[in-house]
This record gives structure tokens, C-alpha cells and sequence, in this order.
């Protein structure tokens, strides 16, 4: 009965909370139905009896405890497991920290087999801190055993990083080789393999490296916040588990991200990432978990908990009455739901379900609507009311969310001039694809603004509502984002409201579909301005000679102006400020020939470097990234991967720099080098308007590197793909 209305209760809420806003804000939804999980969880279920699916058994001191309390085990291991709590047993995990033997773990899961018929998977999680050779015997034997019932098997090792890093972050000595030789045994026995990564304050900055690592190897691996468990016995490592600053936090939600698009391909894995995401943001947990339900915790003493992270020891599995006292013991339970849940990081997971699936359909919707060539008619956001509260609000839309330091130095300019012109207090309105990294940019440019999500209902209700709709910065070219500027211009010229392009810049655009996107963005603008000569002539040429388009230069070059710096000292370094380049930029290639060109282009970078460096006398190279997320491509990654092919035969000592970037960051460290080397268009800019000494790599082959320089005089300061690959091709 309780449970009942409850569940009436709960859906009266969510059926008013519809009806009244129309499409029910992805947070609301998800905080709602884990409460309502959360109370179904609290209800005893009297009426039924408790049995679980999965089982997560950590063995290693039981199985070698064989001359004390737990010799009854290996003498009638049946006993153990003899007991109604798991008689509808699905999955099995072993957790072996390496030290038992092989016959012993052997014992234990044909028992664990032979008692239960139901089990349809099984899988060993180990450390290998003994020899390879041994924790491959003992793969294979429990390969064996799970292949004559017929049963699923997985092995997955612990590894935190690579040589040196895994081994310090274990407090084990020469620990990583073993573990890449049992992993190498059983991907060529074609044993299911998997590495889990624990990350914590010692190998944060180098989990970028192991994931590398992984792809060059093609090993499959999870990675996971270092959480306190108390089967663990680790809540002596108050050091380095949850002690993360803001900084650190930010750049696991980077390399989350990384995980997500470019490594895991499994959907619910991808959910827990993003809930690791949501969490380190400040967010609770909003994803299951399966000792919710249907799972349990046992010990190597045969004792019961709900789950590893944060229960008490409920009973002893051998002892009689033990289903009782499990389902009378509700208090722990209720305890750990009530003050422990919502701040679990940690990534156990359940399946997920068809409501949680409908959780995720809200930003699909926007993003068919806010899309070229939308199927959903554009006088849809009839339905969605403005959002007026009789301030001058400007709405800002544009890449951000992707954003560069560059992108960020942008976002500064355009809001200083903003509020330099209109000096009253303005309401600043940000549209981003990511906002958790949008949040963060406004953060280091100590900026008041409110963030929103590009693809929701919000976009719809501000655009509608915004005296004036910008598009903020970064180039008009060939993207689907285009939608975006479109939209919102669209949006505002049915309310009336004034569009503006603030330093865009045109190009590359090929194809004819975001040609004509681009034509139309700019007749629907009442102002022009762009960032350069060049797409001032083509805009003219496109939207005609009766509307005003006027050059003023890149918002991120009059920040840079405004700002004070200080004049650091000089060190004897060169610094490399490079990206990867990528095919959008190789014109009239095929994939073939632009990646020839590619690999001719990158030793040909290589060694104008290394001659720079040795022109100049530096003591230390040093490669900086002026963008650290994963859309758009994180320039540590490109750093790490040309110092690998390229530099490890140098004569002069060569590293990237693992931390991340801000505008503030990239301004000292360009100020402070005796020459920059400059890829990234931006970082041409910086260089420029910092007035250091430099040499531009013109990756646009004529765009708006080019269009830049010769805009400012300093065409003799680049040096192009074809002239870089002429004199330094050997």
C-alpha cells in the first residue's frame, strides 16, 4: 500500500509538472525518478522472498586463510554457498588481489558453479602482483572450468597507469610489466580482457597517457574515481582519494568527455561516465546502481553487506537465519540510501531501463529542431514561451562549449565591449554545447552570465526574448552547429529583435549546403562585423552592396589590449603551440593524398623545430596546447603522440605541458619564451598582439592565418605547408 501511492503520488507530480511547463526539464526528471527508486528501495518487501542476481565476492584473504576460521570453506566449500540469498544467482565477481594460489581459486568457482546452475557469467578481477606466468595459470584454469558449465568468463587487471606511473600509484615495485604480459596471454587465447584504471590524486595528470597507451595497444580498459570502500580497508588514503582541486576536477570531466566520444563504445559505460561527469560538477549521482536491488557483498570471511562501498557487515552467509536478518536489518539500508548514495561515485551500475532511456529524449528533441533542414516545423517554438523580465538581456550563441583559449579570449572581448557600451547592468545569455565547460570559461574570465544548454527549451525562450542575438566570435564554415546562428536569428527576427555577427570570420566553407546556410545567416543579421578583409569581400559579395559590412578585427585581439600583464623574464625556451592537422583544411585532396601529405608535413615540422631549437641555443623545448577538450581535438594529445614519433632521439630535451591552458596561462608562457612556434590560428593572434617573436605554420593553406597576417603586416612571419615540406622534408 505504501508503495502504491507513493508511486501515485509521484506520477500526479510529474503529470501536473508536464501539463504545466510542457516538456519537463531533464534534471527535474531525473532527480524525480531516482527519489521515487530511492523510496521503492525503502519499502520492505515482505511478501517476497530476497534473492539477488549478482554477487561481488572478494576472496583473497579467505582463500588463504586456510589454517584459521575459514578452513571450513575449502573442507565443505558447499556450505558457504548453500543458502537461499543466492540461489537465483546471475553474475559472479572475483575480486583476487593475486596473492592465492591456483588450485584454491579453482575450488572456489567450480563450487560456486556446481551449486548454481542459474550463473551465466563470471568474471576475476586481479592485481598480478605475483608472475605473470602464475596469474595466466590461474586465468586459464578458471577459463576452463567456466567453459565446462557453459558459462560466460572475463578477467580484468588493475592498471593506473604507464611503467613507472602504474607502479607508483600501486606502491608496488615492477608491477606494469606483468600486468601488459597477462593482458597480451589472454587477448591471444582470446580470453575477455579488461583493464580498470582507479584514478587519484597521484596519477591524475597522467591518465591522458595511459589512455593512449590503450588505443596504440588496442586494450580495452574502465576507468573510475578512486572511491573509499570499506571491504577494502583504504580509508587510510585520505591523502589522494577525493582530495581533488577545481582544476584537477575539470580536467576529469575533459578526459571523461575523451572517454565517452573517442574510447567506450558500451552505452550504459558511457552513462556511468556521465554521471561521473554530472558529480564532479557538483551534481548528485543520478544513475543506479545494482546493490539497489539485486546485488550483495561478501566477504572472505562469509560475511554479507548491501554493498562494498559504504555498508556494515549485516550477517555471515553460513550462519542460520541470515535471509531474516537481512530483510529485517532495514536500517543500514535506509542509512546508506538516505546519506551515502547520492554522493557515490563510484561505477557500479545497473541495466538501464525504458524510463531512464525517455530521460535522455528531452536534448534529442531540441537538437531535431534546432538542426539544418529541421523536420519539425520552425513555428513550433510558438508553443514555448519567451523568457522576458524587462532587463537588456543579450543572447550570445555560437561554438562555445567546444571553446579554445583563443574562443575564450573571444567571449571576453565581445562582453567587455558590450559592457563598455551600454554601461548600465546587462543580462548576458550564453548558448553552449557543453555548458559544464562554457561554466568554466566564464569562471576564468570572471564574467557574469548564464549559461544555457544549445539543444533545449530554454534556447527557444531566451532568443525570443533578447533584445539583441549575436553570433559570438569563431568562423562561419562547415559545420551542422550552423544551425545554431540560424535559428536564434530566425528566432529574434520574429520577436522583432536586433541580430548581430560579432567578429566571425568566413570560412572554410566548400559544400554547398552551409554556403547557402552562411548566406542566409547573413541576410538575417542587422550587423556585420567581421574579423578580417577577406570575408568582409566575400560577405559583400554574398549579401549585396546595401548592407553595411565592416572589418573590426578579432574580439580576442582588443581583450588581449585591455588586459594588464606583466613582463616576465626571458628563459632559453621554445615553445611549440601546435594542433593536429586535420582534413578539413586539405583542399582537392583525396584521404590518401592528404594523408601522405600529413606524414610529410609532420617531419618536415619536426625538423624546423629541432633546427630552431638549435639556432637559437634553447636549452628545453616545450609544447603548450591552446585547447584541452576532446571536440576540436586536445592538443596534449597531439603533443604527446609527435614527441613519441618524432623527438625521442633529440638532442635537446623535449616535454609537453600536461596542465591546462587559460588565457592568462598561454599570454606568460608566450611572453616568457625567446620564440613561439604558432599553429592554432589564435595562437598566431596571441603571439602577434603580444608582440613575441614567432613563426606562423599557415595549416589553412591561404585562410585566415593568412588572411590575419596580411590584415597586420607580418606576412613575412609564416611559413606554409608547402614551403615547410620544400626545405625541411628529410
Amino acid at each position: 500500500m505504501i508503495k502504491k501511492n507513493t508511486k501515485q503520488k509521484l506520477k500526479s507530480f510529474l503529470t501536473r509538472l508536464i501539463k504545466k511547463t510542457k516538456i519537463c526539464t531533464l534534471y527535474i526528471l531525473l532527480k524525480a525518478y531516482r527519489d521515487y527508486k530511492r523510496l521503492n528501495q525503502l519499502i520492505p518487501k515482505k511478501e517476497k522472498p530476497v534473492k539477488f542476481e549478482t554477487i561481488v565476492f572478494t576472496a583473497t584473504f579467505f582463500l588463504n586463510s586456510t589454517k584459521t576460521q575459514n578452513k571450513f570453506l575449502l573442507e565443505s566449500p558447499h556450505n558457504f554457498f548453500q543458502n537461499s540469498l543466492f540461489c537465483d544467482l546471475k553474475y559472479a565477481e572475483i575480486t583476487d588481489e593475486g596473492s592465492t594460489s591456483q588450485e584454491d581459486l579453482a575450488v572456489l568457482c567450480k563450487t560456486l558453479l556446481n551449486t548454481y546452475s542459474s550463473i551465466q557469467e563470471l568474471s576475476l578481477i586481479t592485481n598480478c602482483i605475483q608472475e605473470h606466468f602464475v596469474i595466466e595459470q590461474r586465468i586459464n584454469e578458471i577459463r576452463k572450468v567456466c567453459a565446462e558449465h557453459n558459462i560466460f568468463f572475463s578477467a580484468m587487471v588493475s592498471l593506473d597507469g604507464v611503467r613507472s606511473m602504474h607502479d607508483t600509484a600501486k606502491s608496488w615495485k615492477n608491477n606494469f610489466q606483468p600486468i601488459v604480459s597477462v593482458v597480451k596471454y589472454c587477448i591471444k587465447e582470446k580470453i575477455n580482457i579488461a583493464f580498470v584504471c582507479s584514478i587519484s590524486k597521484v596519477n591524475i595528470w597522467e591518465i591522458d597517457e595511459l589512455l593512449a597507451f590503450a588505443k596504440e595497444n588496442n586494450y580495452y580498459g574502465r576507468f573510475r574515481i578512486s572511491e573509499f570502500i570499506k571491504c577494502l580497508h583504504n580509508d587510510g588514503c585520505q591523502d589522494i582519494i577525493h582530495r581533488f582541486s577545481e582544476e584537477e576536477k575539470y580536467h576529469l570531466i575533459l578526459f571523461f568527455y575523451k572517454l565517452i566520444f573517442t574510447y567506450e563504445k558500451n552505452e550504459i559505460h558511457q552513462l556511468v561516465y556521465y554521471n561521473i561527469i554530472n558529480m564532479l560538477n557538483g551534481g548528485e549521482r543520478i544513475i543506479g546502481c545494482s546493490y539497489h536491488s539485486n546485488g550483495i557483498m561478501l566477504n572472505y570471511n562469509g560475511e554479507i553487506a548491501y554493498c562494498a562501498p559504504e555498508s556494515k557487515i549485516i550477517d555471515n552467509a553460513v550462519r542460520d537465519g541470515v535471509v531474516k536478518n537481512y530483510q529485517k536489518n532495514t536500517e543500514e539500508k535506509e542509512r546508506i540510501l538516505e546519506t551515502c548514495c547520492v554522493n557515490c561515485i563510484d561505477d557500479y551500475h545497473a541495466k538501464i531501463t525504458s524510463k531512464e532511456k525517455q530521460l535522455h529524449l528531452k536534448r534529442a528533441f531540441w537538437k531535431k529542431y534546432i538542426r539544418l533542414n529541421s523536420t519539425i516545423p520552425f513555428g513550433f517554438h510558438k508553443r514555448v514561451p519567451a523568457k522576458s523580465n524587462g532587463s537588456k538581456r543579450i543572447f550570445i550563441t555560437g561554438w562555445y562549449g567546444t571553446e579554445t583559449v583563443g574562443d575564450k579570449a573571444i567571449l571576453g572581448g565581445i562582453i567587455y565591449e558590450l559592457k563598455e557600451k551600454y554601461e548600465k547592468d546587462i543580462e548576458i545569455i550564453i548558448t553552449s554545447l557543453y555548458p559544464i565547460i562554457t561554466a568554466r570559461t566564464i569562471k576564468e574570465l570572471n564574467i557574469k552570465a548564464k549559461i544555457i544548454d544549445a539543444y533545449s527549451e530554454e534556447f527557444v525562450a531566451y532568443a525570443k526574448a533578447s533584445e539583441i542575438v549575436i553570433m559570438g566570435g569563431g568562423p562561419l564554415m562547415d559545420l551542422e552547429e550552423l544551425a545554431l546562428p540560424l535559428c536564434a536569428f530566425k528566432l529574434a527576427k520574429s520577436a522583432n529583435n536586433k541580430t548581430v555577427i560579432y567578429g566571425s570570420g568566413l570560412g572554410p566553407l566548400t559544400k554547398s549546403k552551409y554556403i547557402d546556410t552562411a548566406k542566409e545567416i547573413l541576410k538575417l543579421a542587422n550587423e556585420i562585423k567581421l574579423r578580417d578583409e577577406k570575408s568582409v569581400k566575400i560577405a559583400r559579395d554574398w549579401a549585396g552592396e546595401k548592407k553595411e559590412i565592416i572589418c573590426t578585427g578579432d574580439p580576442a585581439k582588443k581583450y588581449l589590449k585591455v588586459l594588464k600583464f606583466d613582463n616576465p623574464n626571458k628563459e632559453n625556451i621554445l615553445r611549440c603551440f601546435l594542433r593536429d592537422w586535420t582534413s578539413e583544411y586539405a583542399k582537392n585532396m583525396s584521404k590518401d593524398e592528404f594523408l601522405e601529405q600529413k606524414t610529410r608535413f609532420e617531419i618536415s615540422l619536426s625538423n624546423f623545430i629541432k633546427q630552431k631549437a638549435s639556432e637559437l641555443k634553447v636549452e628545453m623545448i616545450i609544447l603548450e596546447s591552446m585547447h584541452n577538450f576532446v571536440i576540436g581535438n586536445d592538443d596534449r594529445d597531439f603533443a604527446h603522440y609527435f614527441i613519441k614519433k618524432y623527438f625521442m632521439n633529440s638532442l635537446i630535451p623535449i616535454i609537453y605541458n600536461k596542465k591546462l591552458s587559460t588565457v592568462d596561462s598561454i599570454v606568460l608562457s608566450m611572453k616568457q619564451s625567446v620564440h613561439n612556434i604558432v599553429m592554432r590560428f589564435h595562437s598566431v593572434l596571441f603571439a602577434d598582439t603580444l608582440e613575441t617573436e614567432y613563426t606562423a605554420i599557415d595549416y589553412t593553406l591561404g585562410g585566415k592565418i593568412e588572411n590575419y597576417l596580411i590584415d597586420n603586416n607580418k606576412l613575412t612571419n609564416m611559413i606554409r605547408i608547402n614551403d615547410l615540406i620544400d626545405n625541411y622534408y628529410y
